[in-house]
């Protein structure tokens, strides 16, 4: 089983967002989804604990093909990304 993070970060002309697949210190899996404006400092972060490495590359999968769909370009990714 692999224990690699991933990062993807997406962006458009005004917004944007980054996701995160971690291991938390409890060695529970973690995505980490922060998003905002980007000429501005408003924003917010979530965290939600999946179940497994697998469950949370879905749920990546599912947000690229989500903001992909709304019009942001994909900047920044890392591993099977």
């Amino acid at each position: 089983m692999s224990h690699e993070s991933v990062t993807i970060r997406w962006e458009s002309a005004t917004r944007y967002y980054t996701a995160v697949l971690h291991r938390d210190l409890l060695d529970d899996w973690v995505l980490t989804v922060a998003r905002g404006g980007r000429r501005n400092r408003l924003g917010r972060v979530e965290h939600k604990v999946v179940a497994s490495r697998e469950q949370g590359l879905a749920e990546l999968e599912a947000l690229d093909r989500k903001r992909t769909r709304r019009g942001y370009a994909k900047t920044f990714a890392n591993n099977t990304f």
